[in-house]
């Protein structure tokens, strides 16, 4: 479904207003072919190397709309792990992961298990690259994820909102470095909600600062668990939560 730059506006004040994020919400298109990239409005290209944890941090922080090509990726790790690059052997032997710095597995199968993991979730034909923009601010008309940057109290409201009714447990994988694996990427392939503790690239070049997590959904889901939210709210179950007591007629 389409939307309006009003319409992400709309959507961008309910969940600052209600869950008092230090970033703004950002929209993340993934871009099969030029024309994409060509009918966003006001779109700024990275002209330097940057990863997409960065690209997020831009668009969230000035407000506005950020495209990252094939060709200016921080490297071919972060390509291959965002489905902008095919995938060729040195990915697929683990070697980022184990033999060049910082290694984070000391044995290189160990590496390559990490490496299976997130193929799972690539598609099969590359993307031409992602554009990345402000709910706020909005040029993005049709969003495949939303991005957000969370304490870990307002991510577990958004959370019990999307729990609230239809209700489903929900299953967060953990892959290790890269956020990507299990928020944005794991959002594209299932659909399902995705949430990471937050890796040393997204903290080292995304600005996910101390005590916030990442969170991914589809429209859809951060629309329903934002109605959750506010029946939460109506039941009583104020935000932030109070240290001193849970109900106002316990004061």
């Amino acid at each position: 479904m389409k939307r309006t730059k009003q319409e992400w506006k709309e959507i961008n004040d309910r969940i600052m207003y209600g869950l008092r994020p230090t970033q703004f919400p950002v929209a993340m298109k993934f871009i099969k072919t030029q024309e994409e990239f060509d009918a966003v409005p006001d779109i700024c290209y990275c002209e330097n190397k940057a990863s997409v944890c960065k690209l997020i941090s831009m668009a969230a922080y000035f407000q506005e709309t950020f495209g990252l090509t094939r060709d200016h990726f921080s490297g071919p790790y972060c390509a291959i792990n965002n489905g902008c690059m095919a995938i060729d052997q040195d990915y697929l032997d683990g070697s980022i992961l184990y033999r060049k710095p910082p290694p984070w597995h000391h044995e290189q199968e160990d590496a390559k298990k990490h490496i299976a993991e997130n193929v799972k979730l690539l598609p099969e034909t590359p993307y031409e690259g992602i554009v990345c923009s402000s709910l706020s601010n909005c040029d993005i008309e049709e969003a495949d994820v939303i991005s957000l940057q969370l304490p870990t109290q307002a991510a577990f409201h958004l959370l019990a909102g999307y729990v609230e009714n239809d209700y489903e447990k929900l299953y967060f994988p953990f892959s290790g470095e890269s956020n990507c694996a299990d928020t944005w990427m794991y959002t594209m392939k299932t659909g399902k909600p995705g949430v990471s503790l937050g890796c040393r690239g997204d903290r080292a070049t995304g600005a996910l600062q101390f005590g916030e997590v990442r969170v991914t959904m589809t429209i859809d889901a951060l629309l329903k668990a934002l109605d959750g939210m506010e029946t939460v709210e109506k039941n009583g179950i104020g935000y932030p939560y109070n240290p001193v007591c849970l109900y106002k007629n316990q004061f």
